[in-house]
């Protein structure tokens, strides 16, 4: 039985993978946080980045930004 719900799991996380993967993520469906990691004792080791989340699949990810 559970290797049974663990198959329609891994089927469920594919079909999320494929819709978000055809998803091409519209402006007006996107949020995007800016973040960083800054203040540290050697300046070259901060780093910035933006956290996106599409609100039409529900996909997160993150790009790094230039700092």
């Amino acid at each position: 039985m559970i290797a049974e719900l663990k198959k329609q799991i891994a089927e469920c996380y594919a079909k999320i993978a494929a819709i978000q993967a055809e998803c091409n993520h519209p402006k007006s469906a996107l949020k995007q946080e800016y973040k960083s990691n800054t203040g540290n004792y050697d300046p070259t080791a901060d780093c910035y980045w933006i956290d996106f989340h599409c609100t039409l699949c529900d996909k997160w990810w993150s790009e790094d930004q230039p700092g």
